[in-house]
């Protein structure tokens, strides 16, 4: 399995993925880095936040603290570049694309609702000049594998507020897309090339509350139901020998292994210290144990993440315009959830980022934000790979059906 991360040389390559990740290979891809308004800049942090001045699906119970007749809008743009590295070679992957559409408004003084598509996994890795002996023999053939593609969220959040001080939400995402898989197998001037496309669909639904205990400290706690993505199979296969091409294998919808999700759980803490500065602190705990499920190269092991963030605004509603630029801050630790070879792949990054106001109001940000960190090591069959991230998210803010006066 070493050969399966080899880095093949110096490459600088660019996709229109969300990521470059080789990590990406294994389950379902790597958990999206794609998030909503400035949760990227915050570490991403956000069960104990709430949502009135900016979109937050980190607990559907924030969505109640959308101002009545308000409406929320985000859309973002996501950029990653990676450099993946074993003892002795280095590549560089640049990938980048569209990363979330995002609504919300309210519904009454009570309750608001929102619905937003983000990615759920991202799946871009490229292992090229893979080379082996054909068994029973001395000659080499080379093969070349390219995976993409991914899931996405559907998710539809409803928040109600049933005392001055308590929140609860509730949320069903409808997680859909497929990762395909091509590999191509050269031997001398002969080629076999398979074509994998697996397509994963299911329902996944989750609540959450939110408790603010004083004016300067609030709770909250998220859970997401376990659930299994029914999947099926499209197939191809062809070959060329001696410069005839013929076709192998042509199936479609083909049955595969559904792929469990976990019971996730979350706890959240947010803080108001002192004037314009709010301190956020969350940890979660994916119980993928629980699953029963292995990948090909290693099992599913209990996951905890761990996120910190900070925020200053030197006023809420600012005269001048200085006054209403948002200053963040963030750092997320993820235990991870594979294990191969007693060797669990972790990561953790490093984040900052700014809101720049768009209107009078400071209500309609642009976010924008900077994230670095590392995933993985180089030990054992394992590489390190490190990633930079900016995240560039609209996030707009209006009032619907203001009357105007006239004195």
């Amino acid at each position: 399995m070493l050969l399966v991360f080899v880095v093949t040389g110096n490459v600088f390559s660019q996709t229109n993925n969300l990521t470059g990740s080789p990590y990406s290979l294994f389950g379902l891809g790597v958990q999206s880095n794609s998030n909503i308004g400035k949760n990227s800049g915050l570490g991403r942090v956000g069960i104990a936040l709430s949502s009135e001045n900016a979109i937050n699906t980190y607990n559907p119970a924030s969505f109640a603290t959308i101002a009545e007749k308000s409406f929320l809008f985000d859309i973002g743009f996501l950029g990653e570049l990676n450099n993946i590295s074993n003892s002795t070679k280095d590549e560089f992957r640049l990938s980048a694309n569209f990363s979330n559409l995002a609504l919300a408004l309210s519904l009454n003084d009570r309750s608001g609702i929102g619905l937003s598509v983000v990615p759920f996994t991202d799946v871009g890795y490229a292992l090229v000049g893979i080379e082996s002996n054909v068994e029973g023999s001395q000659d080499n053939f080379i093969s070349n594998v390219v995976g993409s593609g991914g899931l996405n969220d559907l998710r539809l959040n409803y928040g109600y507020r049933l005392f001055e001080n308590f929140r609860i939400g509730l949320r069903t995402s409808y997680l859909f897309g497929s990762i395909k898989e091509s590999e191509s197998i050269l031997i001398g001037t002969s080629f076999l090339n398979i074509e994998e496309e697996n397509y994963y669909r299911g329902f996944r639904f989750g609540l959450g509350f939110q408790y603010d205990i004083n004016d300067k400290y609030s709770i909250g706690f998220t859970t997401d139901l376990s659930t299994s993505l029914n999947g099926s199979q499209d197939r191809f296969v062809d070959k060329s020998l001696d410069f005839i091409g013929t076709n192998v294998e042509d199936e479609q919808g083909l049955d595969i292994q559904s792929f469990k999700l976990p019971i996730e759980i979350g706890f959240g803490l947010s803080s108001k210290p002192l004037s314009g500065l709010t301190l956020n602190a969350d940890y979660k705990r994916n119980l993928w144990s629980f699953t029963d499920q292995r990948d090909d190269i290693g099992k599913f092991v209990d996951q905890s993440i761990l996120s910190l963030g900070a925020q200053y605004r030197a006023r809420e509603r600012g005269l001048k315009y200085w006054q209403n630029i948002e200053f963040r801050a963030g750092i997320n630790y993820d235990s991870g959830y594979l294990e191969v070879n007693n060797e669990v792949i972790d990561n953790y990054s490093f984040s900052t980022g700014i809101g720049l106001p768009i209107n009078r109001r400071g209500s309609s940000m642009l976010n924008i934000s900077f994230t670095t960190g590392q995933r993985g090591a180089v030990q054992g069959i394992l590489i390190e790979e490190r990633f930079n991230l900016i995240n560039v998210n609209l996030s707009l803010k209006d009032i619907w059906f203001k009357q105007i006066k006239f004195n």
